[in-house]
Parts: C-alpha cells; structure tokens; sequence
C-alpha cells in the first residue's frame, strides 16, 4: 500500500533516486573518505581544519606521540558517521590525562586504546580498516559565541543541481553529548535560504521554543551567510556530487571552514524548516546556469520565506518601521541617532538644540529655518531637507518627503523595541539579532532574583516591635535599664528561596556582571535572615559586615576630626511638628509632578521612604531649618532615583542592584549636605554614626552609654536612638556585636565626592537605584538606551 507524501521526501526517494542517480560511484567514494575530501578540498583552496596528524598504522601510535598531543584537539574516524566516536580534547591535567569537553578524563592508555580501535575499523561505515584524523579543535567565532554553550555547532547546507535548496543550525545540547548530532538530542534550527534568518527550533522531530540552556535563538541573524552559500556550491562544482550536504563552522579565526561533505544528508533538515524537500529538488531538477553568483542568487529567490526580503527584492525599495537609526553627515564627521518616522507630516524636521550643540552647525545656517543634510539610512545614502524647530523628546522627525525612497511598515518593531544599529563598530562587537537571545534570558532571570529579593527585606523583618516601650523604660530609669528587644517571627521559607536560587544560572552575557552581583548579595540576605532566626550572632555579624562593609581607619580619623568642629553648633529654637512636616514636604509634589504621600509610623529611623509613601516617627519633632535637608535626602535623593526607572523593562533597576544602597545613602547625604552647614546638628550625624560604631566595636556596652550619655549632654532620648541603630537586630543592647548597616553613609559619601572630584556626573547616577560599578557597565552596553536628558533629577543639580 502506498500513501501520499505531500511534497516530504523520504529516504528511500533521496537514495534511489537522488544519491544513486545523480551521485557517481567515484563521487561517493570520495565524500565517505574524509581524509580524501579534505585533501581534494585543500588542493581547490577551499578553507577545511588544519590536520595535526594522520594516523594508518599500529606501529605510528606510540606513547611519545600521544604524550607530544598539545590540546586542544579533536580526535575522529576518517570513514565514521554521525558525529559518532569523535573525540574533542580541551586540555590536559597536572597527571597528563586529556580532558575532553564534556569534562571527561580520558589516560594516555585511554586516547592510545583509541586510536587502535578506529585503525581496526571498530567505528568505520565501510567495515574496513580505518584512519585516524587528529586535527586542532575549531574555536567558535565571537559573534554567535551563545551557540557555543554545548560545544561546536554547524550549518549544514543540502545542494542539488548546483542550487542551496535547504539548511539548517545544529545546535549542540548537553543531553547530546556535546554534538551536533541530532540522533542524540542537538537541536536544529531552520535557516531562510534568502534572508539567513532562523525560523523554527526541533528537538527529536518535535518543535520547541528555545534550546534548553541557551534559550531562544529564532531571531539570530547569521553573519557571511552569502559567503557560506558560495562556498557550498563551490565544493559541489569541484567534486561534482550533484545531491550534496556540507556541513560549515563559524570559526573563530578562519570564517566560514568547511567541515566536512554529506553524500547522505539527514532528512530531519524539513521538520527544522517545516519545509517540503522534494517539491524543492524538483523545481531545480533541470535547471541550467553557468555561475555559482547565479545558483546562489537563484536558491535566494526560490526558497526565502522572509516577505520583508521578497519585498524589497521585488521593490528595490528597503522597509522601514516607526522609528530607524539615521547617520546624519557634517563637516566629514557623522553622528547616529534615533528618528522617529511619522507619516502624517509631509516635512522632515529636526530639532534646533540638537543641530547646535550636537551637530555643531553654525548658529548663521540656523535662522534660514531649512536645512539639507546628508544622510544614511539603511545603507541608503541620501539628501535630505529638514525644517529647523524647537522640539520635545525628540531630535528628528522623518516625514514623507524623506520616505519616498522606502516603504513603511508600521508594525516592523514592537512598541518598546529599538530598531537593529547597523553601523560597522556595532557589527564588530557583537551580532546584533543575538540581542533578542541576551534579553530574554536577562528578563527571566529579572523576574526570578526580583521575587526573592522582595520576600528578604532586611530592616522590616528585624526591626523590634516594642521600640517605644523600650524607650520609654530606658529614658524613665536613666539608661541604668537594658532594652530588651522584641521581634515578629519571620515568615520566611528559607529552603524554598534557597533550591530558587540556586536554579538560577547566569550565562556570561551583556550586563549578567550586574545580576551576579544581585544574586550573591541576596545569598548574603538569605544567610543573615538565618542567622537572626536562629540568634546566631557571629554568623549575623558577618553576613551583616559583607552587606554593608566594614570600618575603615582613615575614615575614622577623618571622622575624629569633623567631630571636633562640633563647638560650632548653634541650636535652632523652631521644632516643627508631623502636621507642619507633611504639609511642607507635600510642596514638593507640585515642583516635581510626583505624588508622594507621608504617613506616621512605628520605625527605627526618623525617615523611610518606601514606594510613594515617606514613614516619619509618630512621636518626632524636626527643627524647621532642617526640613528641607530630609526632603533632599530622601525625596531628591531616594525617591527620584526610583522613579527614573520604574517603566523600564528590568525590574532590578527600579527596585535596586546589589549594594545599591552604598551610592543611595552617599547621594542622599551629599543632598542634604547642600542644605547644612558645621553650625547645624545633622551635619555631624553621619560622623557620629560612625564614630560610636568603632567605639562600640572596642568597648564594653557600659562603657558605651556612658560615652553616649556624655557625648548628648544626657539627653537619653538620643542616647536609645543611637544604641538602637547600634544594636537594631539583638535581643539584648547589652549583646556585644555590632548591626554594620551605618558605615555605609561615610565610606561611600567620601567615594561619592572622588567620583565627583575625578569629573564624574551625578546627575548620571540619577538614571536608576545602582551603584558606581553599573553604570560603567550599563554606559558601555548596547542594551539599554540610556537617556540622561530626560531624568527627574534635583533642580540644583
């Protein structure tokens, strides 16, 4: 009984009717000799792997030879098949055994056994005694380094009648062994013969969403694809296999290398391309031309599926979406900016500002309110006429005087999406479709260290529940009581966050130093949380000092000496209370279009801000001058910070990366200072802060309220609140270790003011709740576009 294949070819069509018609007995003779193909190849100029040794007989495997092997190297059977019994050396130990890279070990006495079992044709196709082919390891080239997790991939390219009628990506999978072998569980990937796009991801026949481990990779764009075409239909016009597999690398150094050739190419290419092969090979059965130019440019045209190509193939005209990169040209210098595209207006306009002091164009040309300026877009050079205005969020508008030469397709990017910069640097560093690859893996690892930071807020889960009443005692008995602190039990499933963590793998990829960074700091949480649960004051000690830092000794000197200005204090006579605070700090929301609100509450510290809302001690009394340096610290400081970010796609940025709060609290003070000076009281509190923790870490808890009472004139009342920023997490004060959160405010206030001294820009610091070490990664990423125009930033900045 016979069915319908609907175009699919199966494989007894392929070898009756392709291989064994249209390949000559010579030519499959040639292509199941790897050995031979390479040499004929080699003879043609055509790239192939450098061999290191050939191997035929048992006498030539000796152990001088293997203990001269230098790795990396790859061992393989000259008549094998299917990527099988392949050997792949990545270096060698202290004891000299080889290690591949799958991490397996194999002993000289292993690589030497081998050896003489490829010679005695254990792992030939034609069951006759073999060769051994060692050639150097292939290094995969940077620009689509991702594929490479696994080991090497390739590009496997199917030819018939001199035409590239099929390909596909074999991916390498760690269930695969560490091969492209699809038997074994690689993944393939279906590539557009005509745009080199990657259109569908199979795994053992079935489709899948992304390749476990590497994630998506369906919008990876192929460099040189036209190269690895020609050089496919090279190596079928040399040897005159006339239905041919080749199977290309993307080497590092020598790009494209030909691998090797396939007289019996896989079938599983049409489940990777949902893609009918037999209908393919008919319709260039016959077909005669007379240059490989010309088979290349045939099999584009026949088999692309990308619309956007056929488009402009048919058109000659490139497809643009609502917004496209523009290299505008003056004085031999260019400059790329985004353009937002807009067909409802019929001019060009371009924003005065921006031509003066970006483009530098003299303020003379300006007043004619028109100007032509050479521009590139999408490799279209063109010239052209822009009216000169005054505009908002924006510098360049294209209208449709400027579009003629394109067609529009509004829905070419989605609505956060930047279009692709083509320009040449951009290319070099990186393959730009892999930005779609790195953003998603960097967005589910957002999402998962993002919900378990939030259920690990520090200062919530141990802040003590009976401050006032522990106050009220110590104040009554004049410090001769000893608080005891009380604490709500925490609700924290430790080993669930822990097994989430450790799920987490971050890939070297574009900005994964800052999620590293996030995941190890929240490792610290995890373990100091432990330890407050289980009173473990050594470990609480520790994971507190690597969350905050330690004391430093020059920054206690430097203290010392701010303290001894303290005579300088003059005592403001105004206290202000809740009422009057709220309604001043409530002015703020017109200056800034914010909308914070302010809330009494039970808390350690006399200010927190938390989301929109500022929490102020239900019982605090301010002096009035002192009022706008908190609204500095925390609204201009804290707050804007947070909000620059919050529509951004990372939540990290908005909610805060690791040791973001060193540069939060340096900001802020470096604010409130602007509003302070050495007469005022708040001035000396970040050196006091400081002072008492050293103080604390060399002496007796007696010996510090005594320090205490002296230093605030016996106003005990300040006395509890030092000790309890001292003491925040123990049950006891009298307890002898130390809460180090405080260091943070001087250690890096000082950094903070290097930064500013060695010309950096604080307004830059503003772009979201980061540290120091971001920012030079964030600036000098592609990822992100970072607009420092248009931040909420402090008006005296």
């Amino acid at each position: 009984m016979f069915f319908k294949t609907y175009g699919l070819l199966g494989q007894n069509a392929r070898n009756l009717k392709y291989i064994k018609w249209f390949n000559s007995k010579m030519a499959r003779k040639l292509a199941d000799s790897k050995l031979k193909t390479k040499e004929f190849l080699k003879s043609k100029k055509i790239p192939v792997p450098n061999t290191l040794a050939i191997l035929k007989n048992h006498w030539e495997i000796t152990d001088q030879l293997i203990k001269d092997l230098e790795a990396p190297f790859v061992i393989k059977p000259n008549a094998g098949f299917g990527g099988k019994w392949i050997i792949v050396i990545d270096s060698r130990d202290s004891s000299w055994n080889f290690i591949s890279n799958t991490n397996k070990i194999y002993s000289p006495k292993d690589i030497k056994s081998h050896l003489l079992n490829i010679i005695d044709w254990f792992f030939s196709l034609s069951w006759n005694r073999d060769k051994v082919i060692i050639e150097k390891k292939i290094e995969i080239n940077d620009e689509v380094q991702i594929l490479g997790k696994y080991g090497l991939p390739d590009i496997r390219i199917i030819c018939f009648n001199m035409v590239p009628v099929i390909a596909m990506l074999r991916i390498p999978t760690e269930k695969s062994g560490w091969k492209a072998n699809l038997h074994a569980g690689a993944c393939a990937a279906g590539i557009d013969i005509g745009s080199w796009k990657l259109t569908y991801l199979t795994q053992y026949w079935k489709i899948i969403k992304s390749v476990p481990g590497i994630w998506d990779i369906r919008w990876l764009v192929l460099p040189d694809w036209n190269k690895m075409l020609k050089m496919a239909v090279w190596v079928q016009k040399e040897t005159w296999i006339w239905y041919l597999g080749c199977d290309i690398v993307m080497d590092k150094r020598d790009w494209p290398l030909l691998l090797e050739i396939n007289i019996r190419p896989g079938l599983e290419v049409q489940v990777a391309n949902l893609a009918r092969l037999k209908d393919r090979l008919e319709r260039v059965e016959w077909i005669n031309v007379n240059s490989i130019e010309k088979w290349v440019r045939l099999g584009k045209d026949l088999f692309s599926w990308d619309i956007e190509w056929k488009i402009e193939k048919l058109s000659w005209k490139k497809v643009v979406g609502q917004r496209e990169y523009i290299i505008l040209k003056n004085n031999d210098k260019e400059h790329k900016y985004l353009a937002e595209i807009e067909t409802g207006k019929t001019i060009s306009i371009i924003d005065k500002n921006f031509l003066e002091n970006i483009l530098k164009i003299e303020k003379e040309k300006l007043d004619s309110k028109k100007i032509r300026l050479k521009a590139n877009i999408l490799w279209e050079e063109k010239t052209i006429n822009f009216t000169i205005k005054e505009l908002e969020g924006v510098n360049i508008i294209l209208g449709l005087n400027s579009l003629k030469w394109f067609l529009i397709d509004p829905f070419k990017y989605k609505k956060s999406e930047l279009p692709v910069s083509y320009d040449q640097d951009y290319k070099k560093t990186i393959n730009w479709a892999l930005r779609k690859n790195y953003e998603k893996q960097l967005k589910k690892i957002d999402e998962e260290l993002t919900e378990i930071d939030k259920k690990l807020l520090i200062l919530k889960n141990i802040t003590p529940i009976n401050i006032k009443e522990e106050k009220e005692k110590f104040i009554k008995s004049k410090w001769e009581y000893i608080p005891e602190f009380k604490y709500k039990q925490l609700k924290i499933n430790f080993k669930d966050l822990q097994e989430k963590l450790d799920k987490i793998e971050i890939t070297e990829i574009p900005l994964s130093n800052i999620f590293k960074r996030k995941k190890e700091e929240i490792q610290n949480k995890i373990k100091f949380l432990q330890a407050f649960e289980k009173w473990d004051s050594l470990e609480q000690t520790k994971y507190s000092n690597l969350l905050f830092g330690d004391i430093n000794k020059d920054n206690v000197s430097f203290c010392k000496e701010q303290l001894e200005k303290r005579f300088n204090i003059v005592e403001e006579k105004d206290l202000i209370w809740f009422d009057e605070i709220e309604k001043y700090i409530l002015k703020f929301n017109h200056i800034y279009w914010i909308n914070i609100k302010v809330k009494k509450a039970n808390k350690t510290s006399r200010f927190v801000m938390s989301g929109d809302t500022l929490y102020v001690q239900d019982w605090i009394t301010v002096w009035k001058k002192e009022t706008r340096s908190i609204i500095a610290h925390e609204i201009e400081g804290h707050y804007l910070r947070r909000i620059n970010w919050r529509k951004m796609d990372y939540k990290i940025f908005s909610r805060w990366t690791a040791s973001y709060i060193e540069i939060d609290e340096a900001i802020a003070i470096y604010n409130q200072n602007r509003f302070l000076n050495e007469q005022d009281p708040k001035y000396y509190r970040i050196f006091e802060w400081y002072y008492f923790l050293n103080y604390t870490k060399k002496h007796s808890y007696e010996k510090l309220i005594e320090k205490l009472a002296d230093f605030y004139n016996y106003d005990f009342s300040k006395v509890f609140d030092r000790l309890l920023r001292i003491k925040r997490w123990f049950k006891k004060a009298s307890d002898e270790w130390i809460f180090y959160k405080d260091v943070v405010y001087l250690n890096w206030y000082k950094k903070i003011l290097d930064f500013l001294e060695n010309w950096g820009n604080l307004k830059e610091l503003y772009i979201a709740k980061i540290n120091l070490e971001d920012l030079e990664e964030l600036k000098s990423s592609y990822f992100i576009k970072l607009d420092f125009n248009n931040l909420k930033i402090p008006f005296f900045l």
